[in-house]
C-alpha cells in the first residue's frame, strides 16, 4: 500500500488544506507502528468503529494518540503511548482507557481536547488513570515476569503505567534468551544504551532478594540513598555503584520506566538535588538518623522510598510492605504526590542550583534532550486530528494478514 492510500485510510482525502504534507507523513509512520502492535490493538478495540484519532505531542512524549472508539454505542477514549526504539532499548507500546464519554460524539471530541491539555500538565498521570489511583502488586516468585513489583492502576490492572524491563544474567543451560544475557552484560558497561535519565533501576540477587535501587541520571551517573554508618544520599558513578552492591550471585537488573509521566523532570531533578543537599533532614532526628527499612507507617527512608518519592511522588517501599506480609498496595495519586512533594521541598530552605545544574548536565550529556522530535525526517511533534472512514485497526489487521499470504 502506497503512502497516499495509507493516509487516506485514516480518513484524509485529497483536499485536506489544514495540514501540511510533512505533518501528514506522521500518519503513515504511525501506520507501521500500529501494524507492529496488532495483538494489543485487537485486544483493546476488536471490530469497534473508530470515530476519531488525535495524533499529538506533549513535553514527555511526541508519539501519542487519543482514540474515540464506539463500544456498543458508548464512546470510550483511549490513550495510545509509544516510545520508539532508541539505542539498545526496545519500543514501549501501551494502551490505556482514560474516559467513558457517553453516547454524544461531540461531547467525546470536546473531552479529548480537555485530556490533551491535562496530559501536558506537570503531573500527567493524574489524568492517565481512570480513577486517579495507582495499584502496585508484588510477586514473590523471582522467576516470574511480574517480580518483584508491577505498577499498574485504575480498573485495568493489566496496564503498566510504569514499565518493568528486565535484564537477566542468564546461566548456561537455562531457557533464557542469549540476547538478554548480552544486554545484562552490556548494561553494566554502557548504561546509557539501556536506561533513560531519571529511570528507576533495581538490582536483584539470585535468591530473589532485592539488593539495592537507584535513580539513573545519565552519562554513567546514579543517585541513591544508602545507610553506611550514617544515612547518605549521594551521586556516584554507575560502575562504582555496581561494584558496591553487586557480587557473583546478582542475577537481574530491572529498569522501571514511567510510560505516562508522573512528575515533570524539572521537579524530579529538584527533588533529587534537595535530597542530596538536605540528607541530614532526609535522615531526620525523628528517625534517629537511621536507615528505616521495614517501617510501613510512611516514615521509612530506605532506598526505595527515595527512588519512588523523587520519580513517582509516592513515599513508599515495596520492601517494607513485604515485611508486613502485604501482597499489594494502592495509592491516591493526587494525595501522595502533593504530600511527598511537600516533604521533599522542605528538605532545604533554598534551591540547590549548583546540584540541579550538575544533574541536568548528566542528562544532557547522555543525549536525551528531545531526541525524537524529528524521526527519520518526519515531524513527530505534528498535531493531526482525523476521522477515519473505516474501522482503521481492522483494516491494518487485514493488511498484515494479506502480507502473510
Amino acid at each position: 500500500m502506497n503512502k497516499k492510500n495509507i493516509i487516506n485510510n485514516f480518513g484524509v482525502n485529497d483536499y485536506y488544506p489544514e495540514y501540511a504534507l510533512r505533518d501528514l507523513k506522521k500518519l503513515w509512520y504511525w501506520n507501521a507502528i500500529l501494524k507492529r502492535n496488532i495483538n494489543k490493538l485487537e485486544g483493546n478495540f476488536g471490530d469497534s468503529p473508530i470515530r476519531q484519532m488525535n495524533f499529538f505531542s506533549t513535553w514527555w512524549n511526541n508519539n501519542l494518540i487519543l482514540v474515540i472508539c464506539d463500544h456498543n454505542g458508548m464512546n470510550s477514549i483511549h490513550l495510545i503511548v509509544c516510545e520508539l526504539t532508541h539505542k539498545k532499548m526496545d519500543q514501549i507500546f501501551e494502551i490505556f482507557c482514560v474516559e467513558i464519554a457517553g453516547t454524544w460524539l461531540d461531547g467525546a471530541k470536546h473531552k479529548t481536547r480537555e485530556i490533551q491539555e491535562k496530559l501536558k500538565s506537570n503531573n500527567p498521570i493524574l489524568y492517565g488513570t481512570l480513577v486517579g489511583s495507582l495499584e502496585v502488586d508484588y510477586n514473590p516468585d523471582s522467576n516470574h515476569y511480574r517480580f518483584p513489583v508491577i505498577y499498574g492502576g485504575g480498573m485495568f490492572k493489566d496496564k503498566e503505567e510504569v514499565k518493568r524491563i528486565e535484564l537477566s544474567n542468564a546461566k548456561p543451560g537455562e531457557a533464557r534468551l542469549r540476547s538478554k544475557l548480552e544486554d545484562f552484560t552490556q548494561a553494566k558497561n554502557n548504561p546509557d544504551d539501556f536506561f533513560k535519565p531519571l529511570d528507576m533501576v533495581m538490582i536483584i540477587r539470585e535468591d530473589g532478594k532485592m539488593v539495592h535501587t537507584c535513580i539513573y541520571l545519565g552519562n554513567g551517573k546514579i543517585c541513591h540513598a544508602r545507610f553506611q554508618g550514617e544515612g547518605k544520599v549521594k551521586i556516584e558513578n554507575w560502575k562504582d555503584f555496581l561494584f558496591e552492591v553487586m557480587s557473583p550471585i546478582e542475577e537481574k537488573i530491572i529498569r522501571y520506566h514511567p510510560v505516562i509521566a508522573f512528575k515533570n523532570p524539572e521537579e524530579i531533578i529538584r527533588h533529587i538535588a534537595k535530597c542530596v543537599e538536605g540528607e541530614a533532614n532526609y535522615y531526620s532526628e525523628s528517625k534517629k538518623g537511621s536507615f528505616l527499612i521495614f517501617d510501613n507507617s510512611g516514615n521509612s527512608n530506605n532506598c526505595e522510598n527515595f527512588v519512588n518519592g523523587c520519580v513517582l511522588g509516592i513515599n513508599y517501599s515495596e520492601l517494607a510492605d513485604r515485611r508486613w506480609n502485604l501482597t499489594s498496595n494502592s495509592f491516591n495519586l493526587q494525595e501522595q504526590i502533593n504530600s511527598t512533594n511537600s516533604k521533599l521541598d522542605n528538605l532545604t530552605s533554598y534551591t540547590p542550583w549548583s546540584k540541579i545544574s550538575e544533574i541536568k548536565g548528566h542528562r544532557r550529556q547522555a543525549g536525551y534532550e528531545n531526541f525524537d522530535i524529528n524521526r527519520d525526517g518526519i515531524s513527530m511533534e505534528a498535531y493531526v486530528e482525523v476521522q477515519p472512514k473505516t474501522t482503521i485497526f481492522k483494516d491494518i489487521v487485514r493488511e498484515v494478514i494479506d502480507s502473510w499470504r
